[in-house]
């Protein structure tokens, strides 16, 4: 979407008006058609070095767009731009900062980034893939749907670079379906619900009007790293109920929540049953979801439902709970076990926690750790490795949060 030359002079005015007491945060998503803006007014804050204010997150997206071939007249992105292979997406955090995702060597590219934004008030975070496969994707599919799809779906692109479709119905078989009648690929990530908002696909559309189809006036609610931390949340966390595990009872368990436009969830129920004690459990998970990106309409935040199905598999229980991943190695040897866990590493140096005797409690999926102390741990899914000397190290990261024994992310 583009953002005219009046409109930036406008948006500068305001800024200049409203005094040195607030700024406008500005939230970037994307759509079919490109990158939009949203402008919330905010408190200033200051760094920690000589009460220094920080750039806006708009000032690094307007740099940034620079950077990828915008004009003055035109700041934002769209499709026909010259993207790096490394650059997946963007978007504000709840830092209040621009978070870059990309796709390589994010020491490297921080880097360069810096000298090429003209500064570090960023951060960066891994992507599934670049921009220019979602692109092709996205237009892939929407070929294949107007050629053999009439059914109801909506999608969005993600700034981690997967393609989320929601279908309409509440069996797994309309995903298979799909997949293997419409369009699959890699970085797609289905979901189903009972009722949608309706995007109605049909042969007899012409081309603008598929095109216009597409322009996203409306975001669904996104958990914090995406679907698949999500995924990850739910499966580290669920703990299966003795008696339901006993009687040998699975299945999944179909819920629906109300994520307010704070990014809460609220109003959690029960939409397909299962088993009294699979529900409580799968009730428990949701509940315990840490804050959500909310919704908007017309880059307005606003209260959304959600749907989400909570699959309950025994084999894969058992083999989350059986599998031993090797000790993580810290300075001169193996981590030493404190409050009950020592750390765990996984093949791509991932972190997580395990019991004494070695059983698997937090399945490895951070970048950083530290030692749990009195029931939590300070960990971080993103940062790097800094030496002090030649035989110690320290992590340096942005985003340090902590969690309890179960995973769970705790204030």
């Amino acid at each position: 979407m583009e953002i005219s030359r009046v409109t930036m002079i406008l948006a500068f005015a305001i800024l200049l008006l409203s005094g040195c007491s607030k700024s406008y945060k500005n939230v970037v998503s994307y759509s079919g058609t490109g990158y939009t803006e949203q402008k919330h007014e905010e408190e200033n804050f200051a760094s920690e070095e000589e009460g220094a204010v920080q750039e806006p997150a708009w000032t690094y997206f307007e740099r940034l767009s620079y950077m990828f071939g915008a004009d003055s007249t035109c700041v934002g992105m769209t499709d026909d731009m010259n993207f790096p292979e490394w650059y997946s997406g963007c978007f504000v955090n709840d830092r209040n900062r621009l978070t870059i995702n990309v796709v390589g060597d994010t020491v490297e590219i921080r880097d360069a980034l810096s000298q090429q934004l003209g500064g570090n008030e960023f951060d960066l975070d891994i992507g599934v893939c670049s921009i220019k496969e979602q692109i092709k994707t996205r237009q892939l599919l929407r070929s294949a749907i107007a050629k053999k799809y009439n059914g109801d779906l909506t999608s969005g692109t993600k700034p981690d670079g997967t393609i989320d479709i929601c279908l309409q119905g509440n069996n797994d078989s309309i995903i298979s379906n799909f997949k293997r009648d419409v369009f699959d690929a890699p970085i797609l990530r289905f979901t189903l619900a009972d009722t949608i908002g309706l995007i109605s696909m049909s042969n007899q559309v012409d081309h603008d009007s598929q095109e216009e189809m597409y322009i996203e006036h409306e975001t669904t609610p996104q958990f914090p790293g995406g679907y698949a931390a999500m995924l990850s949340y739910i499966y580290d966390n669920l703990n299966y109920p003795q008696s339901a595990y006993d009687k040998n009872i699975q299945g999944r368990v179909v819920l629906q929540f109300l994520v307010r436009k704070t990014g809460e969830v609220d109003s959690v129920k029960i939409v397909k049953g299962k088993d009294p004690a699979l529900d409580a459990e799968a009730m428990r998970l949701v509940s315990g979801f840490p804050r959500f990106m909310p919704a908007t309409f017309d880059l307005v935040p606003v209260d959304r439902w959600l749907t989400l199905p909570i699959k309950f598999i025994i084999a894969d229980y058992d083999e989350r709970q059986s599998k031993r991943y090797p000790a993580f190695h810290f300075d001169n040897g193996d981590d030493y076990v404190k409050d009950g866990m020592y750390r765990i590493v996984d093949e791509h140096g991932r972190i997580g926690y395990a019991e004494e005797n070695g059983n698997t409690v937090i399945t490895p999926r951070f970048k950083c750790a530290f030692p749990f102390e009195y029931g939590k741990a300070r960990v971080s899914d993103s940062g790097e490795k800094r030496r002090y000397d030649t035989e110690h190290w320290y992590w340096e990261s942005d985003g340090w949060y902590y969690i309890d024994k179960t995973g769970r992310k705790i204030d």
